[in-house]
């Protein structure tokens, strides 16, 4: 993982007092290119302070205020929306993954401490992203929406599947007839009488799915491939020849010859043709994990907008 430094961050990494023989040299630990620095790496592409059990050396010996900025912060995000912070989680961090750790609601007091540091003075009130103004919105109007989407998808009893499906077919409904310009109270009853008529309309998941076109099975096996690899910084160096290992699976994902490559070790070897095969419904734990997934990139506004590639709703 990428981890910017800050001036500060390299200060206080410098004037670490290590005990003998524990340190990391700074020519190890910063690395600098073009301007901008970050952690170092080991060789298999874990933070140079990580230890052999997976934990901060950092953290361990002095505390986590002596750690980079962007590692204290992590796996928080931090989004302005208007004149408040929003709170989201990285689920990159096996912790966040395992709904492990203390509740966010605990970690709250000592988040605008963390965000004077990340966002420029006039972060904290900055106008509705592109995706907001565009529909002649203002902030309580968007939150509607995102209120109405995070209910749509706390449904209990509701696959996750059946509830995504839901949420874009209400979405639709907003969009084709333009109701993104209800800016007043009659708004919430509105999307929740779309959101009422999309479970009318699809009160179970299709019995059976379209056959997938050539081209659609292509793009499901790409995306496959790209979500098995996890390539490391290392990786990323024009001399390492990733880039032509990851073209030559491609092209044997997209002739759909024998089996998936296998682009990281704990990955079992499976035939591409067992992906695309159906598996049956998801066990309750990944019913369970996707669901807080999704909710929390909807209520942390990680899904569109400034923090998704200025993506629309």
């Amino acid at each position: 993982m990428y981890i910017p430094l800050t001036p500060e961050d390299i200060r206080r990494l410098e004037g670490l007092k290590w005990p003998a023989g524990e340190g990391v040299p700074t020519a190890q630990a910063v690395v600098s290119s073009l301007g901008k620095s970050r952690l170092g790496h080991q060789p298999d592409g874990k933070c140079v302070f990580l230890n052999a059990a997976g934990r901060c050396r950092i953290h361990a010996q002095f505390g986590e205020a002596a750690k980079p900025l962007a590692c204290r912060l992590f796996p928080l995000v931090i989004h302005p929306a208007g004149k408040q912070l929003v709170l989201g989680l990285r689920f990159s961090c096996p912790s966040a993954a395992g709904n492990q750790g203390a509740p966010l609601a605990e970690q709250a007091a000592g988040v605008p401490k963390l965000a004077a540091q990340f966002l420029p003075d006039h972060s904290a009130d900055l106008p509705p992203p592109p995706v907001v103004q565009e529909a002649g919105l203002t902030w309580p109007d968007f939150w509607r929406f995102v209120h109405q989407l995070d209910a749509t998808l706390a449904t209990p009893g509701v696959s996750i599947a059946l509830k995504l499906i839901r949420s874009l077919y209400w979405l639709g409904q907003v969009e084709q007839g333009k109701l993104d310009r209800i800016t007043d109270d009659s708004a919430d009853e509105i999307l929740a009488a779309l959101a009422d008529s999309a479970v009318s309309k699809i009160p179970v998941l299709p019995p059976k799915a379209e056959p997938s076109s050539q081209f659609g099975r292509v793009f499901f096996r790409l995306m496959v491939l790209e979500y098995a690899h996890a390539p490391t910084l290392a990786d990323r160096d024009l001399r390492s020849g990733h880039r032509w290992k990851m073209l030559a699976a491609a092209w044997r994902v997209i002739r759909a010859s024998g089996k998936l490559p296998q682009v990281r070790p704990e990955l079992p070897p499976v035939s591409i043709a067992a992906i695309e095969s159906l598996a049956g419904p998801l066990p309750a734990s990944a019913e369970a994990l996707l669901t807080r997934y999704f909710r929390v990139k909807v209520q942390g506004l990680q899904f569109c907008g400034t923090a998704f590639f200025d993506r629309p709703m």
